[in-house]
């Protein structure tokens, strides 16, 4: 498959994801800037999210138990309230933009752009089939609950709860600081990147 379908596969599973309810709304409109451009599509992303989960360490992807994701600030009253299990975690997970480029060249300029817009954690995961990973630098991953026992208690879970939606709304903002500056770039008609 060539570049121009896969393009167009990857905007079709966007579509049906969309339909589906699947894509983190906050991040649509930067996708739309990233795809609008020749050069490059995007596959899963994220705009950063808080999530409450139980798990025996952080982490654990294929054994964890999501009790509530929020990609928008939360308020610890709804933390509270879903806290259940014997190991639970409060995470706060950075922006994740995962773009295909059509050749190195598109990838760096990219890059450029999204180191520019405040994503330093970016780079270019293949070169012979471009694909750039940008992750936002917020993170935090605090146990509230280990082995059954609450570790950290009402009040201090209000104040990490704090914390990370400062730190989310932080990172929205660079999403925001990105996607204007696709759009000034593409605005440009950078068409040549594909050669």
């Amino acid at each position: 498959m060539g570049w121009e379908e896969r393009k167009r596969a990857a905007l079709e599973r966007l579509r049906i994801h969309l339909a589906q309810g699947r894509v983190d709304p906050d991040i649509l409109s930067l996708l739309d800037a990233i795809n609008s451009l020749p050069f490059a599509y995007t596959t899963s992303s994220c705009s950063g999210r808080i999530q409450l989960y139980e798990a025996r360490a952080p982490g654990e992807k294929f054994d964890m138990v999501s009790l509530g994701k929020w990609h928008s600030p939360v308020e610890p009253d709804e933390i509270l309230s879903r806290m259940r299990g014997a190991n639970l975690w409060l995470a706060l997970l950075p922006p994740i933009i995962h773009a295909f480029t059509c050749s190195l060249e598109a990838s760096t300029f990219l890059l450029k752009i999204m180191r520019g817009a405040g994503f330093k954690r970016a780079c270019i995961m293949n070169l012979s089939r471009p694909f750039i990973e940008a992750r936002g630098t917020e993170r935090l991953e605090i146990p509230l609950r280990l082995e059954g026992r609450d570790i950290v208690y009402p009040e201090g879970i209000r104040l990490i709860v704090g914390t990370a939606n400062r730190m989310l709304r932080r990172a929205k903002l660079r999403i925001s600081k990105l996607e204007v500056m696709l759009r000034d770039e593409a605005s440009r008609g950078l068409d040549n990147l594909c050669r």
